[in-house]
């Protein structure tokens, strides 16, 4: 079964990370910190299979150890952010 948007936006929300979509233009998108906030931005002309793959990879940057996550999203996370090299595990 595909992992949808909504389990990933989920997935953040649960970590205090606030993800927006809005018209960058020239990036995909990608996360940040506004003073305390952390943020996963992403463009919002992509394709929703985009949006997902974008956003599991920059999920996959913060810890999630201890995190009750269904097998399938943890997978996505993971493997997003295995393909991009960026298991960095900042802390939310």
């Amino acid at each position: 079964m595909k992992v949808t948007l909504t389990e990933l936006e989920q997935v953040a929300r649960d970590l205090g990370i606030k993800v927006t979509y809005d018209d960058l233009r020239t990036s995909k998108g990608g996360s940040c910190r506004v003073m305390e906030t952390r943020r996963i931005l992403i463009n919002k002309h992509l394709h929703a299979n985009e949006k997902a793959a974008l956003l599991a990879r920059e999920l996959g940057r913060f810890d999630l150890s201890g995190r009750e996550l269904p097998d399938r999203v943890r997978r996505k996370i993971e493997s997003e952010a295995d393909a991009q090299g960026e298991r960095l595990q900042l802390s939310a």
